[in-house]
């Protein structure tokens, strides 16, 4: 089954989407406080039938939050309603549980034309209106701290949601009737709340909406579904005779296919576009996904629209391009910059790590891109993948910077425990054991040897603010995060690096974790040590100046390409 992700634009904001399958179109709206991840499972299911697009909800997932103080659920079915026209679709089917059910409803009364017909699984019913104080209360802040401590509250508040309903009233009236889901379940949606920093005012909107009293407005067929252990469950006895109630097997597969039986009564007579991508000449600042071999690649660009060669940023391993935003934007200023996060790293597919497999990713890109040849700035870890690129690939690369290089002690990765196995456990203790590992990085070198002879004797970079979003980066693949450490410090880079044909040195910052590795690192190319100042935009200059150096007269810009559904197409 053939998936693509993308990115549309409603009112200059955001939103993403993936799509699978072929047919009539179905557009799936998830519940709060989760992502488009959730509807994964039916989501393959239905894409047998149908050409399905799995939206995160303004303020989840990847999508860009609501504007203003508070949103309402008919601001945000006008959002989805833009998108969908901005898809070329003309009508579609709407699949929504829980707040995403609300939208799909408030969709089909404000846009009938749009939408052929809505299944909601639990559309929002309550028999009392939440008052301000009560969605405070049930609602609360998610605020870093600097013990980690915020990552397990929020852990065990998604769990309680699944053993209470309110998750906030703990009593035997309240406790709900299914089972508990496993770790990853618990860990995905833990994930996905902590992402979600405008969370609290979207999953507001579902507690404001009208309900019940609107339904008599929509025009078009609407199936109200629910079933047995869902908390709105309940509420069956509370729609009027009118209604098209539908109640669901709490088995999974039984379900959705009744799910699909349904959709299939009212289908969408829409024609559907095949998929655009929005890397191109022109654009300036975008995000968008590449097919590589190993899956959708996530990518961000910046500065496409100006001339000269390109410069390809590797993330530090393990980790994603986001965490580099303010160098990604900093360099761009001087030439067109791509990041791709590398197969089992933050947004892209899941893939098995490996420094060669990252190598044909980068090739990837470039081909989908239409881009000959780059310059490449490798972070950290990274030197593997772009040494591995450079040596397979030397006519792709005009120049190779490497930024503190790890040259560890050859045997380190088998010696020492230097990455904990960040798995998730149902009692989440994974989350503190990846918190600490993080913190303990910027205190000493190697962050295993916590004795003062190994204290680091530059300022700690351990704001919580900063270690959230370092940890998120990783908690979004955490079976992969041992494997990724092992992948990179088992490369023998030394070796490598001798080898390299094409220009190549070595910068550094002092706070950069293998900053102690990089006058070694220095010695085994002919570029020499460029010592780099923290804040961004100077540092760039100082980059683009070497980059100007020695690529010479090689900064006439390549054929570039637009990418529609993954191939590339090129363009004068």
């Amino acid at each position: 089954m053939t998936t693509r992700k993308g990115f549309i634009e409603v009112a200059g904001r955001r939103l993403h989407y993936v799509r699978m399958g072929e047919g009539p179109p179905v557009v799936m709206l998830h519940a709060s406080p989760c992502s488009a991840k959730v509807m994964a499972p039916l989501q393959a299911i239905l894409a047998v039938r149908f050409t399905t697009f799995a939206f995160d909800l303004p303020g989840f997932g990847l999508s860009d939050p609501p504007p203003g103080e508070t949103v309402e659920t008919w601001q945000l079915a006008d959002t989805i309603a833009g998108a969908i026209r901005e898809l070329g679709l003309s009508q579609v089917a709407a699949y929504g549980r829980h707040t995403g059910a609300g939208i799909a409803v408030e969709m089909a009364r404000r846009h009938p034309a749009l939408v052929s017909m809505v299944l909601t699984d639990g559309f929002p019913v309550f028999a009392q209106p939440y008052s301000e104080e009560r969605l405070a209360e049930y609602l609360p802040p998610i605020v870093p701290r600097w013990d980690g401590g915020h990552l397990i509250w929020t852990w065990f508040r998604y769990r309680e949601q699944h053993i209470f309903w309110p998750w906030d009233r703990a009593t035997m009236a309240s406790r709900a009737d299914i089972e508990l889901p496993n770790a990853d379940f618990l860990h995905r949606g833990t994930v996905e709340l902590l992402e979600a920093a405008a969370y609290r005012k979207v999953y507001a909107s579902a507690f404001r909406h009208p309900g019940l009293a609107m339904i008599d407005e929509v025009a078009v067929p609407v199936c109200y579904g629910t079933r047995p252990g869902d908390s709105q469950h309940k509420t069956m006895k509370m729609y009027p005779s009118s209604a098209w109630m539908q109640e669901f097997p709490r088995d999974f597969l039984e379900a959705a296919a009744l799910e699909c039986r349904i959709l299939e009564r009212h289908p969408a007579q829409s024609a559907v576009p095949p998929h655009a991508g929005r890397i191109h000449p022109g654009m300036t600042a975008t995000t968008d996904y590449v097919t590589t071999r190993t899956g959708q690649g996530f990518v961000v660009a910046d500065g496409l629209d100006r001339p000269g060669l390109p410069l390809v940023v590797l993330h530090d391993l393990p980790g994603a391009a986001g965490l580099h935003a303010p160098w990604l934007e900093a360099m761009a200023a001087h030439r067109p910059v791509l990041a791709l996060e590398l197969g089992g790293n933050g947004h892209s597919d899941s893939a098995s790590a490996g420094v060669a497999q990252w190598a044909d990713e980068v090739e990837d890109l470039l081909d989908a891109a239409g881009i000959g040849r780059v310059c490449i700035h490798a972070i950290g870890t990274s030197a593997a993948v772009g040494v591995e690129f450079a040596l397979r690939r030397p006519q792709r690369v005009a120049g190779l910077l490497l930024q503190s290089p790890p040259l560890v002690a050859p045997g380190w990765a088998e010696k020492v425990d230097f990455a904990p196995d960040i798995a998730p456990v149902r009692d989440g203790g994974h989350l503190l054991r990846l918190w600490h590992h993080l913190r303990d990085q910027e205190l000493w070198f190697p962050w295993f040897e916590t004795v003062p002879a190994c204290a680091r004797q530059v300022e700690p970079r351990i704001a919580p603010e900063r270690l959230h979003q370092r940890a998120l980066a990783m908690l979004r693949q955490p079976h992969h995060y041992r494997a990724i450490w092992c992948a990179v410090l088992e490369y023998p880079l030394a070796e490598a690096m001798v080898r390299v044909t094409v220009p190549m040195g070595v910068a550094g910052q002092a706070q950069d974790i293998f900053a102690p590795c990089r006058d070694r690192a220095a010695a085994l190319t002919t570029g020499g040590l460029l010592l780099l100042p923290d804040e961004p935009v100077p540092a760039a200059l100082l980059v683009e100046a070497w980059l100007s150096s020695v690529v010479g007269a090689d900064t006439a810009r390549p054929a570039c390409a637009t990418v529609q559904g993954g191939t590339a197409h090129a363009q004068a």
